[in-house]
């Protein structure tokens, strides 16, 4: 075996390792400043012992992943993302923080940021591909708007997603999992393996009850990620199906809100869909196993479909 490729599980491993030393510290120095997490007031109510508890781990994997992807020379365009999406979830969470409520930065200034990076990364994925959405040949115009809803819809659809403990992280690695399986290469295992190790290693002090969450830091950056990366492999078909929950969650608050609106009834007893499920009596942990293992299924009976 090569010295290249002992390189990526060396580093791999180093980067799960780290973390795993990294989160404690973090978490007491968090505890010890007393920046913690506040909780929505129309959230469930089974949620309010979660108030207090440390927030933006994001920031540890994010920061653990780019040095990874220094050494493992993956994609400027993927360690960048994370940069920028990281940077702009832990502007809502610091703003959190510091007025002492659940919503941190506007909708709108959140939406902005988002635009505006997703314009970058549109930029620069049209230097090695061509202006095709799923497979079919568009001016560039359309495809800076495709990429500006795609990144920024799936950053937020993870954001979504984020509300019980592990959900959001579990299902990140069930959607960027296949992609291995379709992409059975050396540098795509760096490009997945080098995220998911710390996220692995967050997980471990996310699962229920959860010591620390990712905050929007954590939440925006891995969902800006996996579509970049799909973006980048000109696989957007194979990102819907392998993300089916942060799609059904995202749907879940589209239906709800405009089923109130238009009629004035709610679908759900509350959106996004995973609280739902919570207020009909199923465990967090329930729901995080059959969340994921779904989403998995999903992805592996379409995996076959775009394996080259």
């Amino acid at each position: 075996m090569s010295d290249v490729e002992l390189t990526i599980p060396f580093t791999l491993a180093i980067e799960f390792l780290l973390s795993l030393l990294i989160y404690p510290k973090y978490i007491a120095y968090m505890r010890r400043l007393k920046l913690g997490q506040y909780i929505r007031e129309e959230g469930p109510d089974l949620h309010n012992y979660k108030a207090g508890t440390p927030t933006a781990g994001g920031l540890v994997f994010i920061l653990v992943a780019v040095l990874g992807g220094l050494v493992l020379k993956i994609p400027t365009e993927l360690k960048l993302t994370l940069v920028f999406y990281g940077f702009i979830g832990f502007l809502d969470d610091w703003v959190s923080i510091r007025k002492k409520r659940a919503l941190g930065l506007r909708a709108w200034q959140k939406l902005a940021l988002q635009f505006l990076f997703s314009i970058w990364i549109a930029y620069r994925v049209l230097q090695f591909r061509q202006s095709t959405i799923f497979g079919v040949h568009v001016p560039e115009w359309v495809f800076y708007i495709f990429t500006m809803l795609l990144v920024s819809g799936y950053s937020n659809a993870t954001n979504l997603t984020d509300g019980l403990d592990g959900l959001a992280g579990w299902v990140f690695v069930t959607s960027s999992t296949p992609f291995l399986i379709i992409n059975h290469s050396t540098e795509d295992l760096k490009i997945i393996g080098v995220l998911l190790m710390p996220v692995l290693a967050f997980l471990v002090f996310n699962t229920r009850p959860a010591k620390i969450f990712m905050g929007d830091t954590g939440s925006l950056a891995l969902g800006a990620y996996i579509s970049t990366y799909a973006l980048i492999k000109s696989q957007e078909l194979a990102l819907i199906f392998f993300t089916s929950i942060f799609l059904i969650e995202t749907l879940s608050v589209i239906l709800q809100v405009s089923s109130f609106k238009l009629r004035g009834k709610r679908i759900f007893r509350m959106a996004p869909i995973h609280h739902h499920f919570e207020l009909l009596g199923w465990t967090e942990e329930k729901i995080v196993g059959i969340f994921s293992a779904y989403n998995l299924a999903i992805a592996m009976v379409f995996a076959s479909f775009f394996t080259k």
